[in-house]
């Protein structure tokens, strides 16, 4: 009897220390969930706010076609941008991008470089020239009206 006794005082010593434990282990798992979610949170407002900025682009983009583009194209003897005018159309884009953007966009806006917005606006032409392109066959832009970019 003595012997039982004895073992259940040698095995018994982890009991008062599991609650401890569980409670550290809970905590901790907490914390990470949290962390966790409020980094998803954080990347899915992220995302909307670099939609929320492209879509500024892209009206700059507009922008720049109605105001720069069309003249240019019409004074141009063959119709094409000089790479000046293509660089000016660019900045006219990105800039009314900077001016137009609001809250967490205007963050994403401004932490484009030129380079940057430069490459996206290219992204963005090669994109609406595909979509116009697979409109009726038509593999060029004949009514140079703005169009609008689905992301």
């Amino acid at each position: 009897m003595e012997n039982v006794v004895s073992e259940s005082v040698v095995l018994g010593w982890w009991v008062p220390i599991i609650g401890s434990v569980l409670t550290i282990l809970m905590a901790v798992l907490t914390f990470v969930a949290k962390k966790f979610v409020s980094w998803l949170i954080e990347k899915a407002e992220m995302n909307d706010a670099e939609k929320e900025a492209m879509q500024y682009l892209l009206e700059g983009m507009t922008k720049a076609q109605e105001e720069l583009v069309r003249e240019a194209k019409k004074s141009s003897a063959d119709g094409k941008l000089t790479k000046e005018e293509i660089k000016q159309a660019e900045t006219m884009a990105f800039d009314y991008a900077k001016r137009a953007a609001m809250g967490k966009a205007k963050d994403v806006v401004i932490s484009w470089s030129t380079r940057r917005a430069s490459s996206l606006i290219k992204q963005l032409l090669s994109k609406l020239k595909n979509k116009k392109g697979t409109n009726n066959g038509n593999t060029t832009n004949t009514t140079n009206e703005p169009v609008e970019a689905t992301s």
